[in-house]
């Protein structure tokens, strides 16, 4: 391990000399892979002082909250490190549009939820975002923690390029450092070795330790074999068959088990005929007549999450999304008098406290329009 350990010091050494004062981006998940990347990039930067820094993190702002915790806290840690060990950094938080939210496009535009064959999500919640924020660099190194050993589609991709490198349309050069590391290699320096600055990474042990519902780690004569296979991604996740992460660690968390079956109860809702429409947003017929969700279908779902938020004490919708699912309603209503106009449907109420409310209403008040 120590040998692999000095490989990946020089790897990268020789990476900050040949492009230094070239931004190093390093993009950040808050899991394993991504944190021993990021370690071993923030204590080698501190000794050269050759780069600026960049840590990226995509926030979808439907992330499971537990991990969501862990990467804010630990970003402000790194930014201290930095800060305290001369690194010039900054870290960038990428979020998608508001008009692009998991929210916004469910509840307001009535989108069927992300599938296996549909992911919109990835596009929305993430790539633009991604890609938004990076376009600010008009030229650097972009450091990615892939591993060949995670999937055979990640290994051909890799092994298409050995030193882990591609150009970037943006300028970015795409480097794979740990390409070559194992997850038992991963595991073995996180839990035997502390953060740049002198604690231990309990945390990332312990997230995996609940998402899996015993120890990740599995030691046996020195060497260390993992026993997880977890990923942490958005709790509302639905590209997924059952979300094993969310139920895990939803076993001793109140908070979490409500979210569990919330998202339970989403997807065979979302499923259920009776709550889409015929057509798409498109106004073209849909495949089995499952089109758009309905608009009272939307409006559970809306009550159903400020249930949610109150039962959670969580922050699940913004009133920034709220403002744009009221707009959009509207619209629909406008746009689609047959199926939308009721004699009493439930438009968005905002209070001045930036609290949403369902309020009855005449259908009249929101005008006739085309279909």
């Amino acid at each position: 391990m120590g040998n692999k350990i000095n490989l990946l010091t020089a790897r990268l050494r020789n990476l900050f000399s040949q492009f230094e004062t070239h931004p190093i981006v390093v993009a950040y998940s808050g899991g394993k892979d991504s944190t021993f990347l990021l370690h071993h990039v923030l204590v080698l930067l501190s000794e050269m002082k050759t780069n600026p820094l960049a840590v990226v993190y995509a926030d979808t702002l439907v992330e499971n909250p537990v991990v969501h915790q862990h990467v804010m806290e630990f970003l402000q840690k790194v930014k201290a490190y930095c800060e305290k060990t001369g690194i010039d950094v900054r870290i960038l938080i990428a979020q998608p549009e508001i008009r692009n939210s998991f929210w916004v496009n469910v509840i307001g535009k009535g989108y069927p939820l992300p599938n296996h064959r549909f992911r919109w999500c990835q596009d929305k919640l993430k790539i633009k975002p991604v890609k938004k924020v990076l376009a600010v660099f008009q030229e650097g190194i972009m450091l990615v923690a892939l591993r060949s050993q995670e999937s055979l589609a990640r290994k051909r991709s890799l092994n298409r390029r050995l030193d882990g490198m591609e150009l970037e349309k943006n300028g970015l050069r795409v480097f794979a450092p740990i390409f070559d590391f194992t997850e038992e290699d991963i595991w073995e320096f996180l839990t035997q070795s502390p953060t740049p600055w002198g604690e231990d990474y309990g945390r990332v042990i312990s997230l995996y330790r609940t998402a899996r519902g015993e120890c990740p780690l599995i030691p046996e004569k020195n060497k260390f074999h993992s026993g997880c296979g977890m990923r942490f991604g958005c709790w509302v996740c639905t590209v997924v068959r059952e979300d094993k992460t969310l139920r895990n660690q939803a076993i001793k968390n109140g908070a979490l088990q409500k979210l569990y079956e919330f998202r339970n109860w989403l997807v065979n809702f979302c499923n259920n005929p009776q709550n889409r429409l015929p057509f798409r947003r498109n106004g073209q017929p849909a495949a089995n007549n499952k089109g758009t969700l309905s608009l009272e279908a939307r409006e559970k779902i809306l009550e159903k999450v400020l249930e949610l938020e109150k039962h959670t004490e969580l922050q699940i919708l913004r009133p920034e999304e709220i403002l744009e699912i009221k707009k959009i309603w509207e619209d629909d209503a406008r746009r689609f008098t047959s199926y939308y106009i009721r004699e009493y449907t439930k438009p968005l109420i905002l209070s001045s406290d930036g609290n949403c409310a369902l309020a009855t209403f005449s259908a009249s008040s929101i005008g006739k329009g085309s279909e």
